[in-house]
């Protein structure tokens, strides 16, 4: 599992409610489970290695930015590498930035190997770098993706993209 998180020169603040309000944006079962568990975690607050974090406002699921989260993960999956530098040479910004959606900050976890949404949230959450990506304030949008595959080391791929719209 791996994190990594990059600003834009400008930020702005938004509030962000509890599912997609991009029209024709429907999400998979797992998606709206991320999203709610994401959400869950964020309301109560939550220690993150040595760093605590108060409640967070909810994030909202963008469908937006998805084509980053999936693009990253079918690359790892289809090229057999764990990393957050895609095959191209490229990070979560260049990806999000491919997506036409101007960005102010933007974050990414990924992992591999985990069955379900619960898994792969609890191996973030007790990871303090993935803890800060989800419980970081300055983020209003996520989108997940995951790609299953049988010809890499792992079975699965997971790219989680966070933003906040400039």
């Amino acid at each position: 599992m791996s994190d990594s998180t990059e600003e834009a020169p400008a930020s702005s603040s938004h509030q962000a409610s509890t599912a997609s309000n991009e029209p024709g944006c429907t999400l998979t079962a797992y998606e709206k489970q991320m999203l709610a568990e994401l959400n869950k975690v964020r309301a109560a607050g939550r220690s993150c290695g040595d760093e605590s974090f108060g409640p967070a406002p909810a994030l909202t699921y963008s469908c937006a930015i998805l084509p980053a989260a999936r693009s990253h993960s079918i690359d790892m999956a289809t090229n057999n590498f764990f990393s957050h530098t895609g095959s191209d040479g490229r990070r979560v910004s260049h990806r999000v930035d491919d997506t036409g959606y101007e960005w102010s900050v933007v974050g990414e976890n990924i992992a591999a190997g985990f069955d379900s949404v619960g898994e792969v949230m609890e191996g973030w959450l007790d990871s303090p770098g993935h803890c800060e990506n989800i419980m970081d304030p300055r983020f209003d949008v996520v989108a997940v993706s995951r790609v299953d595959t049988s010809s890499a080391d792992y079975d699965n791929y997971w790219t989680q993209v966070f933003a906040t719209p400039r």
